[in-house]
């Protein structure tokens, strides 16, 4: 049986990744409320996910608002 994603997880962690980046604590709120919604939205039609399509989804959603912050998750679990 699948797990659902944790829409708090998911949250917090765009938070905490933005916190790393030096953002804004309510701008880093506005990006994570907005991306976690669409994230789960996307996750809902799929029967498994990766914690690699997570991070991809995760920073093709997050891009147009932090171009930094999107590359964390782009890159996350990899040497850089």
């Amino acid at each position: 049986m699948a797990t659902k994603l944790s829409k708090k997880k998911i949250h917090d962690d765009i938070k905490c990744e933005a916190k790393v980046l030096g953002l804004h604590a309510g701008s880093a709120e506005i990006i994570a409320d907005k991306v976690t919604e669409k994230v789960i939205k996307w996750s809902e039609k799929r029967a498994m996910i990766t914690e690699d399509d997570l991070n991809l989804r995760l920073a093709k959603e997050i891009r147009p608002y932090n171009e930094d912050l999107a590359y964390l998750f782009e890159s996350k679990g990899k040497i850089i």
